[in-house]
């Protein structure tokens, strides 16, 4: 069976934390807590999801949009440093789509699955190091890609964010699935210390959305007693050399 995985291009940024609604998601109240996921804290999916995501053939997947943490300390970031962001995002996970064995496509079709997904409560910092100490990791992207992300990290560094993902039908916008990601770093308080979130903690956990998405749709296609455990997927992040 062929697969079909169809991209598209969106932007926007906005100031907003978690707490407060980021008013991404269509409709928060349908989440529901996962006590027990190392990576999604809370998540809805329709009771047949699994089965349904068979009867698409293709699937719309929206660059990401980025809501910066309306308490971050710093909010310089410029637009197109974010759209920057925002691609390397949607590179790594299409990469592991591609790795996967499914097939990119332009333009969205019938039987169409919508995939939607914002980086928020993005908590941005200057850095205390000298731009000497900044070491970048080879993300595959186009070349003024990787200098608008390389000028973005040698001035700041990010120290929260979370994700915050929407399966829908593409025309008639039923919500099959969401879900929003426990927090990665840890913003500096008083009696914690910082822990920064590395261009390879990025690279790994905008992958791993790939490597689930693509385990979702894999189980879709086979066996219940077959299927593999999804949540259980986190893709390690590299060794810088």
């Amino acid at each position: 069976m062929k697969k079909f995985l169809i991209f598209a291009v969106g932007l926007c940024s906005a100031a907003t934390a978690f707490g407060q609604n980021n008013d991404f998601l269509t409709d928060y109240s349908l989440l529901e807590p996962n006590d027990d996921g190392k990576f999604v804290l809370q998540r809805y999916f329709d009771v047949n999801v699994v089965r349904r995501m068979a009867d698409y053939n293709a699937i719309f997947v929206d660059q990401p949009e980025i809501f910066i943490a309306a308490d971050s300390k710093y909010k310089g970031a410029k637009g197109d440093q974010l759209k920057a962001l925002a691609d390397v995002a949607r590179l790594a996970t299409m990469e592991r789509l591609e790795a996967n064995g499914y097939t990119i496509a332009t333009e969205p079709g019938a039987n169409t699955l919508y995939f939607r997904w914002a980086i928020t409560d993005l908590y941005l910092q200057k850095k205390k190091r000298g731009i000497l100490s900044y070491t970048p990791v080879g993300f595959v992207v186009h070349a003024t890609t990787q200098a608008a992300v390389r000028d973005l990290w040698k001035k700041i560094d990010i120290a929260e964010l979370r994700l915050e993902l929407e399966f829908s039908d593409f025309v008639t916008g039923e919500i099959l699935g969401a879900a929003v990601t426990r927090r990665h770093g840890l913003r500096k308080a008083k009696g914690q210390k910082a822990e920064i979130v590395s261009w390879q903690h990025l690279d790994a956990l905008f992958k791993t959305v790939g490597e689930r998405f693509a385990c979702v749709l894999d189980n879709a296609r086979i066996p219940e007693s077959e299927w593999t455990p999804c949540d259980e997927i986190w893709i390690e992040p590299e060794v810088p050399e």
